[in-house]
């Protein structure tokens, strides 16, 4: 089974998740913090669309407990923005700004257990910021779908006043106005770096990320010089029929073996939908002899080790499935 996980983000639109499943099928999200899933993503679940997995379990309740004091005290000091900028600027791995924000959180906040993990751990921070960024993508995304529910809804009442229809022909969240947001764009690197912590604590690295971000497909871009595009939007679509029996059948023939050129990759992914009615285009790209592991570890910005285990495939595999298509 090939394991394909989103990333850098813990949350997705039901548009999102509708649009990788049409094309890649199921596909696993991870949660930061058990028992925060918001409802939308436990609906996903639910129906199949998604899979939620929490890669690091434990300290929970204390975690929990500083998030919110740090909402609390960053609504009086700083927006939603600049306090997630503060907490992944100084580094995951800085354990004197860990303190620090214990320090400066726990005494604002009466009631607040003062317990926490013995030694400072960079994932626990890690996961702090992704809980954090987590609440505000949600509210990002609901303030945009009632914004454009609103527009569309008014540019509706317009048309039908002068009798005519909705001139666009266009159902709501498939216009030229969904298409700009990219959550990630802000603070890309950080959200890899803390989103590559969650990831390593897995039983094994992805064999495909998948995101909705160009953002974040170009940070890999800039990050990964080799990176090559085995499918672009412009290509024709093959027979979506086929796709996941062409892509299960063929992909460990690609994704174990030496490096065979990028025609031979692009065939594997050939039969996926990439371009369709719902306004959302797939693009797949892959780093030749650069393992997924060795991908991942790249994302924490930590030293490579050298005499490290190898696990998963041997080149690195990127689907981005967007509005804008790249």
């Amino acid at each position: 089974m090939i394991k394909k996980i989103f990333f850098p983000s813990t949350f997705i639109t039901q548009e999102a998740a509708a649009a990788i499943n049409r094309r890649l099928g199921r596909f696993v999200l991870y949660q930061p913090i058990m028992d925060q899933t918001p409802a939308v993503l436990a609906h996903l679940c639910e129906a199949s669309a998604i899979e939620l997995r929490h890669p690091v379990l434990g300290n929970e309740a204390y975690l929990l407990e500083l998030c919110r004091a740090y909402s609390t005290w960053g609504n009086v000091h700083q927006k939603d923005a600049l306090r997630l900028n503060q907490l992944a600027g100084e580094g995951f791995y800085n354990q004197d700004f860990a303190a620090e924000i214990r320090t400066e959180v726990l005494k604002r906040k009466n009631g607040v257990s003062r317990e926490a993990p013995p030694k400072t751990d960079p994932v626990v921070n890690a996961r702090m910021f992704l809980q954090l960024a987590q609440e505000f993508d949600l509210r990002e995304s609901e303030i945009r779908q009632s914004l454009e529910k609103t527009d569309y809804a008014s540019k509706q009442l317009f048309e039908q006043l002068r009798g005519e229809d909705l001139a666009t022909g266009e159902p709501f969240g498939v216009g030229a106005g969904a298409a700009t947001y990219d959550a990630c764009a802000v603070m890309t690197e950080a959200r890899l770096a803390a989103w590559a912590l969650l990831c390593k604590n897995d039983s094994a690295p992805p064999d495909i990320y998948v995101t909705d971000s160009s953002a974040v497909m170009e940070a890999l871009f800039e990050r990964f010089p080799s990176m090559v595009q085995l499918l672009k939007t412009t290509d024709a679509a093959g027979d979506p029929e086929t796709a996941a029996q062409a892509l299960s059948g063929g992909f460990r023939s690609i994704a174990d073996q030496p490096w065979a050129g990028e025609k031979a990759g692009a065939q594997i992914f050939s039969y996926l939908d990439r371009a369709c009615e719902d306004g959302f285009f797939l693009e797949v790209c892959a780093v030749p002899d650069v393992s997924s592991e060795k991908a991942l570890e790249s994302f924490t910005d930590l030293p490579m080790q050298e005499d490290q285990s190898t696990s998963g495939p041997r080149h690195s595999f990127f689907c981005l499935v967007s509005r804008s298509g790249g």
